[in-house]
């Protein structure tokens, strides 16, 4: 057994440590992992069991994201102090990395419920109430009227690139720039002056201190109404408010049009979205 531990060919000890012996020949290639002798009649090379552990060592290093160079730097200095900084950085970026996959994955799954929700929305074009629970939202003033014009669509666009500067200049995750809803204030919309300048979208507990300023929709009753064309949001708002006056209802908030969903869309220049249009109301 002592003559085998002293003495392990290079495949020995690449099964031993169940690792290629390729990658031993490319350790021993850049002197990061020698063999302790080499027998020149046979040209066999042999590694004692005790390097197991700096094979592990590199593995482990290896594993934490640290280059074979840094490690073959580590290992002939053991400079200990380097060590903690390089792993600060590398904690540094997997924080980050993190981050970003954390986002991909709420959109992700933001989109895989709206798909599966989209069948069973209520009837488009027909009011309904809903009691909706109180809502975080992030809100933007972009001063550009949604319906300025009868090109509705152009100024929404317009109006995204403003929200989304302002996202950017905040470094907030780009989950946010998805489902961008708009709010009429509540004067307007009683003297039907169609004018809709904010945008805003819902922000969850977690993410509500990276918002420079969040406010909070109050839990209430909606008068609603689902849209998935936006040209006819106008006469939808009528027809609600039609409802409201038919049903002796009181509008005691703002109008809100959520985009409950934005599916991927081949038509150019095209956004396949569902509206969700609200009126907060109370009886008498």
């Amino acid at each position: 057994m002592d003559d085998l531990s002293n003495k392990l060919t290079i495949g020995q000890f690449a099964r031993f440590n169940n690792v290629s012996e390729q990658t031993l020949r490319y350790y021993d290639q850049i002197g990061l992992l020698r063999p302790t002798s080499f027998n020149e009649k046979t040209g066999y090379r042999y590694y004692h069991i005790s390097q197991c552990a700096q094979l592990d060592l590199i593995a482990h290093m290896k594993s934490l994201g640290i280059s074979l160079k840094e490690i073959r730097q580590y290992i002939q200095t053991e400079d200990t102090a380097w060590l903690v900084e390089r792993l600060q950085a590398i904690h540094s970026d997997n924080a980050q990395t993190l981050a970003l996959l954390q986002n991909t994955q709420a959109v992700i799954e933001r989109k895989l419920m709206e798909y599966q929700s989209r069948p069973v929305l209520p009837r488009e074009g027909t009011p309904y109430l809903e009691v909706i629970p109180s809502r975080t939202i992030y809100k933007y003033d972009t001063h550009i009227n949604y319906y300025y014009n009868e090109d509705s669509i152009s100024n929404y666009e317009y109006m995204l690139r403003e929200f989304k500067n302002n996202i950017l200049k905040q470094d907030l995750p780009s989950v946010y720039f998805y489902n961008v809803s708009s709010i009429m204030r509540q004067e307007n919309l009683l003297a039907g002056n169609f004018i809709t300048t904010e945008l805003f979208v819902f922000v969850s507990d977690a993410d509500r201190d990276r918002f420079d300023a969040c406010e909070t929709v109050p839990a209430h009753t909606f008068l609603c109404m689902v849209c998935s064309d936006s040209s006819r949001e106008i006469d939808y708002i009528n027809r609600m408010l039609e409802e409201i006056r038919r049903m002796d209802y009181t509008v005691c908030g703002d109008y809100i049009c959520e985009v409950v969903s934005e599916f991927l869309s081949t038509r150019e220049g095209a956004r396949d979205m569902t509206l969700k249009l609200q009126i907060p109301v109370s009886r008498g």
